[in-house]
């Protein structure tokens, strides 16, 4: 079952597209071939920042993380991550524009990090990853 991510603004968002499983192999001809091993692309990446947030707040995200397992459950984003994104630019970010059955997770390389910015107001950094994973 899925781990809802706390319904917080992120000061900023960096999303990388997935990529198409494709292998490409260049002969000593010079001669290139490439080949396409499925019929969705995969492993899109969202790196978000939430600045000047509260402690509390910030507990939340860190709540999500421990429940999810790290990056073992998906996770279920809430539209409030994609603030500011134009309708169409949305459906790209929160995958189902470019593939059913991706899900995002906790980046299993990166966890959430916490940077203490004075009494009460934290700052955290969250790395996640769309995933094609079998059930």
């Amino acid at each position: 079952m899925a781990v809802a991510f706390p319904s917080l603004t992120p000061t900023s968002r960096s999303f990388t597209a997935p990529q198409w499983p494709i292998t490409q192999i260049d002969s000593q001809s010079g001669v290139k071939s490439v080949r396409l091993w499925g019929s969705k692309p995969t492993v899109a990446k969202l790196d978000l920042s939430f600045d000047n947030i509260s402690d509390d707040n910030a507990a939340l995200i860190m709540t999500a993380y421990n429940s999810a397992k790290g990056s073992l459950t998906d996770l279920t984003l809430p539209n409030s991550i994609f603030n500011g994104a134009s309708t169409n630019l949305k459906s790209w970010l929160d995958t189902t524009g470019m593939s059913a059955g991706l899900k995002w997770y906790f980046d299993n390389g990166s966890s959430p990090t916490i940077e203490s910015i004075t009494s009460g107001l934290s700052s955290v950094r969250v790395s996640l990853v769309a995933e094609l994973r079998m059930q």
